[in-house]
């Protein structure tokens, strides 16, 4: 029986995995990081006009700095997460 024919270990089934998490992760990463670059152009336009700062805009950029912080706690999380799973995987090798 040649090798491409037998069974994934639940280690190579993991490794294949996290590969794919790592590549979906960039991928949504990458999503994120152009959403940062027209938040941020935004922000930088708005402060450049400080009478134009309503209430609503002020309202508005809070709730895209919240939203924006618990972006990156949440990559934070997945990165850790995938690391810890990779740590794990290399130790058994």
């Amino acid at each position: 029986m040649s090798e491409s024919n037998l069974p994934l270990t639940e280690d190579e089934i993991r490794r294949e995995q996290l590969s794919s998490d790592f590549v979906n992760l960039s991928d949504d990463f990458s999503k994120f990081s152009e959403e940062c670059a027209f938040l941020f152009d935004a922000f930088a336009a708005v402060g450049r006009e400080p009478e134009c700062i309503t209430p609503h805009t002020s309202e508005g950029i809070r709730h895209l700095c919240y939203w924006l912080k618990y972006q990156v706690i949440g990559y934070r999380e997945k990165i850790d997460g995938m690391q810890d799973s990779w740590r794990v995987l290399s130790r058994k090798k």
